[in-house]
């Protein structure tokens, strides 16, 4: 009797032998129960976030097919505004597209300041071409205060991202700093940085090495190397390289004197729009006349 009574006595506060059944957790079976709807919960949280991410995606792919459209249609503003809005779903080409349309100021006032912004908001996403944009802008100075360590550092995350023309972007920015070095007398400085693209092929670089040697600038002078270098970058059609084996057989520096191969150099010069070589022709045709008037 004792007992039906304590029975009944738990039973009318909700209690069972097994412990709490008021869902408090602490009843040896609730907990089970507790975790089970905290589980379904969170799954259903995870798929409303997805859904909503989906249908965001979806959104900003369908705006940024319309601006394609509207661009072959040349309604530029149209195109814009629908890269805008793609762009603030968090597209990364989207945000890419506009920001070139505020650079170029492509159906929108040109703001490069802005573009910037968007390039950026595209590489926090891990974009390639994203690297390359801001690349540009910082080595040219457009939306940001020209950098040519920043552009580097940004060529360099788009070549390691798969960005093949960052490669020759890169070689410019060395030379352009070993050029800046150049400027403030640092010879030496800008010939270190200037042997490393010239090695791996970039021809400017190696018409520049070419000129160091030549010149004893930064380094010890050694005219046929320098021939040599002006040589690699000439087969590449660097006017300036094809300009300057014509001074070198002219005078007789690094090579053997010979005024006709250094008409074909210059010839070759004035056919890559090198200016100076006209008068260079000109001097040389004058010289040969003179040599043929001693005879």
């Amino acid at each position: 009797m004792e007992k039906n009574e304590k029975s009944t006595e738990q039973a009318a506060q909700g209690q069972s032998a097994d412990g709490c059944g008021c869902g408090c957790g602490r009843g040896k079976g609730s907990n089970k129960i507790v975790i089970a709807i905290w589980v379904v919960l969170l799954l259903g949280f995870a798929c409303v976030l997805a859904y909503t991410r989906s249908q965001g995606q979806n959104e900003a792919e369908k705006l940024l097919n319309d601006a394609y459209a509207l661009y072959e249609k040349q309604d530029f503003a149209s195109a814009a505004d629908r890269l805008r809005q793609a762009a603030e779903l968090g597209n990364p080409w989207a945000q890419i597209y506009y920001g070139g349309c505020l650079k170029q100021g492509t159906g929108v006032a040109a703001d490069p300041a802005a573009a910037v912004e968007w390039y950026s908001k595209a590489a926090a996403q891990n974009n390639n071409v994203a690297y390359y944009e801001l690349a540009v802008c910082y080595e040219y100075g457009q939306g940001v205060a020209p950098s040519l360590d920043e552009a580097a550092s940004w060529y360099q995350k788009a070549l390691d991202g798969g960005i093949g023309e960052a490669q020759s972007a890169l070689w410019r920015v060395s030379v352009a700093k070993a050029n800046d070095l150049f400027a403030h007398q640092r010879y030496r400085e800008a010939v270190e940085i200037l042997k490393k693209p010239a090695e791996e092929g970039y021809a400017e670089a190696q018409a520049c090495y070419a000129a160091c040697l030549m010149n004893a600038s930064g380094v010890n002078p050694d005219p046929f190397a320098a021939v040599e270098w002006y040589r690699k970058a000439a087969a590449q059609n660097n006017p300036t390289a094809i300009y300057s084996l014509g001074v070198c057989y002219e005078n007789g520096e690094g090579v053997d004197r010979n005024l006709d191969t250094a008409l074909e150099w210059y010839h070759k010069a004035k056919d890559a729009g090198l200016e100076d070589a006209q008068s260079a022709i000109i001097r040389v045709e004058k010289l040969k006349a003179l040599k043929e008037a001693e005879k």
